[in-house]
Protein backbone atom coordinates (compact mmCIF):
# COMPACT_ATOMS: atom_id res chain seq x y z
CA UNK A 1 0.00 0.00 0.00
CA UNK A 2 1.14 3.80 -1.19
CA UNK A 3 0.15 7.03 0.03
CA UNK A 4 1.06 9.77 -2.88
CA UNK A 5 2.06 13.44 -2.23
CA UNK A 6 0.30 16.28 -4.21
CA UNK A 7 0.39 15.58 -8.03
CA UNK A 8 -1.11 18.40 -9.74
CA UNK A 9 -1.62 17.03 -13.04
CA UNK A 10 1.93 15.03 -13.24
CA UNK A 11 0.32 11.98 -14.88
CA UNK A 12 3.52 11.46 -16.66
CA UNK A 13 5.87 11.10 -13.80
CA UNK A 14 3.34 8.71 -11.62
CA UNK A 15 3.59 6.52 -14.46
CA UNK A 16 7.62 6.41 -13.91
CA UNK A 17 7.18 6.39 -10.05
CA UNK A 18 5.24 3.61 -10.30
CA UNK A 19 7.47 1.73 -12.49
CA UNK A 20 10.29 2.50 -9.88
CA UNK A 21 8.75 1.37 -6.84
CA UNK A 22 7.68 -1.88 -8.98
CA UNK A 23 3.67 -1.39 -8.48
CA UNK A 24 1.64 -4.32 -9.25
CA UNK A 25 -1.82 -3.15 -10.23
CA UNK A 26 -3.10 -6.50 -9.46
CA UNK A 27 -2.45 -6.46 -5.98
CA UNK A 28 -1.13 -2.84 -4.62
CA UNK A 29 -3.52 0.23 -3.88
CA UNK A 30 -1.86 3.79 -3.85
CA UNK A 31 -3.96 6.81 -2.06
CA UNK A 32 -3.33 10.45 -3.16
CA UNK A 33 -3.47 12.82 -0.15
CA UNK A 34 -5.26 15.52 -3.24
CA UNK A 35 -4.94 18.14 -6.00
CA UNK A 36 -4.96 15.24 -8.40
CA UNK A 37 -5.78 18.37 -10.93
CA UNK A 38 -4.45 22.10 -11.66
CA UNK A 39 -0.67 23.72 -12.47
CA UNK A 40 0.35 20.63 -14.56
CA UNK A 41 0.07 18.77 -18.06
CA UNK A 42 -2.32 16.50 -17.58
CA UNK A 43 -5.43 16.86 -15.33
CA UNK A 44 -7.80 14.54 -17.55
CA UNK A 45 -5.69 12.19 -16.85
CA UNK A 46 -4.96 12.45 -13.62
CA UNK A 47 -8.56 12.61 -12.82
CA UNK A 48 -9.09 9.22 -14.63
CA UNK A 49 -7.66 7.37 -11.95
CA UNK A 50 -10.30 7.83 -9.83
CA UNK A 51 -11.67 5.15 -12.19
CA UNK A 52 -8.91 2.86 -11.75
CA UNK A 53 -9.63 0.09 -8.78
CA UNK A 54 -5.84 0.32 -7.34
CA UNK A 55 -6.59 3.91 -7.10
CA UNK A 56 -7.98 5.90 -4.21
CA UNK A 57 -7.70 9.68 -2.93
CA UNK A 58 -8.73 12.19 -0.28
CA UNK A 59 -10.10 15.71 -0.90
CA UNK A 60 -7.49 18.71 -1.65
CA UNK A 61 -8.44 22.01 -2.26
CA UNK A 62 -8.26 21.93 -5.83
CA UNK A 63 -10.66 19.69 -6.59
CA UNK A 64 -13.02 21.86 -4.27
CA UNK A 65 -12.45 24.85 -6.18
CA UNK A 66 -13.26 22.79 -9.39
CA UNK A 67 -16.30 21.73 -7.36
CA UNK A 68 -17.05 25.33 -6.17
CA UNK A 69 -16.23 26.86 -9.79
CA UNK A 70 -19.61 25.39 -10.61
CA UNK A 71 -21.30 27.57 -7.69
CA UNK A 72 -20.89 31.28 -8.68
CA UNK A 73 -18.45 33.32 -11.32
CA UNK A 74 -15.82 34.26 -8.23
CA UNK A 75 -15.33 31.07 -7.30
CA UNK A 76 -15.13 29.95 -11.15
CA UNK A 77 -12.06 33.11 -11.58
CA UNK A 78 -10.28 31.95 -8.45
CA UNK A 79 -10.00 28.12 -9.96
CA UNK A 80 -8.84 30.14 -12.96
CA UNK A 81 -6.09 31.83 -10.89
CA UNK A 82 -4.96 28.94 -9.16
CA UNK A 83 -4.47 26.54 -12.29
CA UNK A 84 -7.67 25.66 -13.82
CA UNK A 85 -6.75 27.13 -17.35
CA UNK A 86 -6.81 23.49 -18.65
CA UNK A 87 -10.53 22.86 -18.19
CA UNK A 88 -11.94 24.54 -21.67
CA UNK A 89 -12.62 21.50 -23.40
CA UNK A 90 -13.46 19.02 -20.58
CA UNK A 91 -16.47 18.61 -19.02
CA UNK A 92 -15.50 20.12 -15.66
CA UNK A 93 -19.14 20.83 -14.96
CA UNK A 94 -21.08 17.72 -15.57
CA UNK A 95 -22.96 16.19 -13.06
CA UNK A 96 -21.46 12.85 -13.18
CA UNK A 97 -17.47 14.83 -13.06
CA UNK A 98 -18.98 16.97 -10.01
CA UNK A 99 -20.44 13.77 -8.43
CA UNK A 100 -17.37 11.69 -8.39
CA UNK A 101 -15.52 14.83 -6.74
CA UNK A 102 -18.25 15.49 -4.08
CA UNK A 103 -17.38 11.71 -2.93
CA UNK A 104 -14.14 12.36 -2.52
CA UNK A 105 -13.85 12.19 1.29
CA UNK A 106 -12.18 14.91 3.54
CA UNK A 107 -10.13 12.12 5.33
CA UNK A 108 -8.81 8.28 5.93
CA UNK A 109 -7.37 6.82 8.22
CA UNK A 110 -5.60 3.16 6.96
CA UNK A 111 -4.51 0.17 8.93
CA UNK A 112 -1.01 -0.94 7.61
CA UNK A 113 2.19 -3.08 9.10
CA UNK A 114 3.65 -0.18 10.59
CA UNK A 115 0.48 1.18 12.82
CA UNK A 116 -2.65 3.48 11.82
CA UNK A 117 -2.00 6.18 9.50
CA UNK A 118 -4.46 9.31 8.76
CA UNK A 119 -4.59 11.01 5.61
CA UNK A 120 -5.78 14.46 5.20
CA UNK A 121 -4.73 16.99 2.40
CA UNK A 122 -3.29 19.75 4.80
CA UNK A 123 -3.46 20.00 8.34
CA UNK A 124 -5.44 19.05 11.74
CA UNK A 125 -6.65 21.42 13.89
CA UNK A 126 -4.89 22.44 17.15
CA UNK A 127 -6.16 20.32 20.22
CA UNK A 128 -7.97 17.65 18.40
CA UNK A 129 -7.03 14.47 18.55
CA UNK A 130 -7.50 11.84 14.98
CA UNK A 131 -10.48 10.19 16.22
CA UNK A 132 -11.96 14.12 17.06
CA UNK A 133 -10.64 15.36 14.03
CA UNK A 134 -12.36 12.88 12.05
CA UNK A 135 -15.64 13.42 13.74
CA UNK A 136 -15.35 17.25 13.30
CA UNK A 137 -15.11 16.96 9.58
CA UNK A 138 -18.23 14.84 8.91
CA UNK A 139 -20.39 17.26 11.08
CA UNK A 140 -18.63 20.44 10.25
CA UNK A 141 -19.04 22.47 6.97
CA UNK A 142 -17.16 25.65 7.85
CA UNK A 143 -13.78 25.90 9.93
CA UNK A 144 -12.62 22.26 10.02
CA UNK A 145 -13.53 21.52 6.38
CA UNK A 146 -11.21 24.46 5.10
CA UNK A 147 -8.45 23.63 7.90
CA UNK A 148 -8.61 20.47 6.38
CA UNK A 149 -7.91 21.65 2.90
CA UNK A 150 -6.10 25.00 3.38
CA UNK A 151 -4.46 25.59 6.41
CA UNK A 152 -0.10 25.72 6.33
CA UNK A 153 -0.24 26.18 10.04
CA UNK A 154 1.75 22.76 10.97
CA UNK A 155 3.89 22.77 7.82
CA UNK A 156 4.61 26.96 8.74
CA UNK A 157 5.87 25.55 12.82
CA UNK A 158 7.33 22.86 11.49
CA UNK A 159 9.40 25.15 9.09
CA UNK A 160 10.59 27.39 11.54
CA UNK A 161 12.22 24.45 13.28
CA UNK A 162 9.35 24.32 16.45
CA UNK A 163 8.92 21.04 18.70
CA UNK A 164 6.87 18.74 16.56
CA UNK A 165 3.37 17.87 17.13
CA UNK A 166 1.98 14.66 17.77
CA UNK A 167 -1.88 14.17 16.97
CA UNK A 168 -3.24 11.05 19.34
CA UNK A 169 -5.00 8.48 18.76
CA UNK A 170 -3.28 7.71 15.26
CA UNK A 171 0.80 6.89 14.69
CA UNK A 172 1.23 8.72 11.43
CA UNK A 173 -0.64 11.58 10.25
CA UNK A 174 0.48 12.19 6.17
CA UNK A 175 -0.37 15.56 4.87
CA UNK A 176 -0.01 17.48 1.27
CA UNK A 177 -0.49 20.66 0.15
CA UNK A 178 2.17 22.78 1.63
CA UNK A 179 5.39 22.32 -0.76
CA UNK A 180 8.94 20.88 1.42
CA UNK A 181 12.06 20.58 -0.37
CA UNK A 182 12.04 16.95 1.14
CA UNK A 183 9.67 14.66 2.86
CA UNK A 184 9.84 15.79 6.15
CA UNK A 185 8.78 14.77 9.69
CA UNK A 186 8.13 16.19 12.38
CA UNK A 187 6.50 14.81 15.54
CA UNK A 188 3.95 11.90 13.52
CA UNK A 189 3.14 14.50 11.04
CA UNK A 190 4.86 13.69 7.40
CA UNK A 191 5.31 16.17 5.15
CA UNK A 192 4.52 14.66 1.55
CA UNK A 193 4.36 17.43 -1.21
CA UNK A 194 7.44 17.95 -2.87
CA UNK A 195 6.51 20.24 -5.02
CA UNK A 196 6.36 17.66 -8.31
CA UNK A 197 4.84 20.64 -10.90
CA UNK A 198 7.47 23.27 -10.00
CA UNK A 199 9.37 22.20 -12.83
CA UNK A 200 12.14 25.17 -12.50
CA UNK A 201 12.63 24.15 -8.91
CA UNK A 202 15.79 21.78 -8.51
CA UNK A 203 14.65 19.78 -5.38
CA UNK A 204 11.41 19.14 -7.39
CA UNK A 205 9.78 15.43 -6.88
CA UNK A 206 6.95 13.68 -7.05
CA UNK A 207 6.91 11.45 -3.65
CA UNK A 208 5.35 8.29 -2.65
CA UNK A 209 5.57 6.77 0.54
CA UNK A 210 5.12 3.10 0.87
CA UNK A 211 3.38 1.92 4.55
CA UNK A 212 2.47 -1.55 4.28
CA UNK A 213 4.21 -3.68 5.15
CA UNK A 214 6.79 -1.31 6.09
CA UNK A 215 7.78 2.07 5.40
CA UNK A 216 9.81 3.16 2.30
CA UNK A 217 9.92 6.26 0.59
CA UNK A 218 10.07 6.51 -3.26
CA UNK A 219 10.58 9.79 -5.84
CA UNK A 220 10.83 10.63 -8.98
CA UNK A 221 12.68 13.76 -9.93
CA UNK A 222 11.08 16.16 -11.60
CA UNK A 223 13.27 18.96 -11.75
CA UNK A 224 13.54 20.69 -15.08
CA UNK A 225 10.60 17.96 -16.79
CA UNK A 226 10.33 19.32 -19.89
CA UNK A 227 6.64 18.35 -20.27
CA UNK A 228 5.70 20.77 -17.27
CA UNK A 229 8.24 23.59 -17.90
CA UNK A 230 6.59 23.57 -21.51
CA UNK A 231 3.04 23.76 -19.84
CA UNK A 232 3.99 26.41 -17.47
CA UNK A 233 5.42 28.42 -20.56
CA UNK A 234 1.54 28.45 -21.72
CA UNK A 235 -0.37 29.60 -18.50
CA UNK A 236 -0.78 32.79 -19.13
CA UNK A 237 -2.04 32.39 -22.29
CA UNK A 238 -4.37 29.58 -21.62
CA UNK A 239 -5.70 32.07 -18.56
CA UNK A 240 -6.49 34.97 -20.82
CA UNK A 241 -8.22 32.62 -23.43
CA UNK A 242 -10.45 31.16 -20.99
CA UNK A 243 -11.33 34.63 -19.55
CA UNK A 244 -11.77 35.94 -22.72
CA UNK A 245 -14.42 32.82 -23.62
CA UNK A 246 -16.10 33.52 -20.10
CA UNK A 247 -16.82 37.18 -20.42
Amino acid sequence: MFVLGDLHGMAHAFASLLARAGFDTECDLVWSLGDLIDRGPYSERCLALLEQPWFRAIRGNHEQLMLDAVEDQGAWLQWMANGGDWSPGYPWDAPQVRSRLAALPWACQLTTGVGRIGLIHADVAPAHDWPQWLAALEQDRGEARQTALWSRRSANQAARGLPGRQVCGVDLVLVGHSIVTKCLQWGNFWFMDTGAVISDGRSAALSMLEVHPGLKLWSEPTAQDPVASRWWSGQLERTSAALARAS
